[in-house]
């Protein structure tokens, strides 16, 4: 499937809209009404489905059961994945039990830490080790996704560290940007910059 990144974010974003309106009991669903939630046009929602070979649009709009099921199966997030986060501080402890993980699909099955006191005191009913127990549990669980919630000055050595263990996945949460080999795929979230863009976007 070669498809573009603001495709592949587009559609995931219509495949958690369609979720998120199923629950509300909604039917049906128009191009033009996914194209309000995303900020984009009917045009583009079509093509980007067009490009999965999903066509199914009626009078009525796509069904959105079957909508959100063929996006799931074709982008493969029907089925569930393992994934761990290293760094248990406070952003990384609350990532821990966040229950939208859970009901999106993401199954966080192990926390790291280099700190031996501060896993003691985390309270979860995730599983959590030493920084040095990481190739063992990532083998042993499956784990292939790795959410990376430490210090700046320490994110790369983590993220080699992850993918050197056969993750190949990379959710990065710290305030720098991290390299990985070309098989793995990495997106870095900076809070702080993203705070920057909406300050600069407000301007005086």
């Amino acid at each position: 499937m070669d498809l573009s990144n603001n495709t592949i974010e587009r559609l995931c974003r219509i495949f958690g809209h369609l979720g998120a309106i199923e629950k509300t009991g909604v039917e049906f669903v128009s191009s033009a009404e996914l194209a309000g939630a995303l900020g984009a046009t009917s045009y583009t929602v079509r093509k980007d489905l067009s490009l999965l070979g999903i066509t199914g649009f009626t009078r009525k709009g796509y069904e959105v059961s079957s909508l959100k099921k063929e996006l799931g199966s074709k982008l493969r997030l029907a089925g569930r994945r393992k994934a761990c986060i290293v760094g248990l501080g406070r952003l990384g402890s609350a990532l821990l039990d966040y229950e939208k993980f859970q009901e999106d699909g993401f199954e966080i099955v192990a926390g790291f830490d280099r700190s031996v006191n501060k896993l003691e005191r985390i309270r979860t009913h995730i599983e959590v080790y030493p920084v040095g127990s990481m190739k063992d549990v990532i083998k042993e669980k499956g784990i292939e996704m790795g959410i990376i919630t430490v210090p700046g000055e320490h994110a790369q050595e983590v993220a080699d560290r992850l993918t050197g263990c056969g993750v190949r996945g990379i959710l990065n949460f710290s305030p720098v940007e991290v390299s990985v080999p070309d098989k793995v795929v990495s997106v870095n979230m900076d809070f702080t910059n993203a705070l920057r863009f909406i300050a600069a976007k407000l301007g005086g």
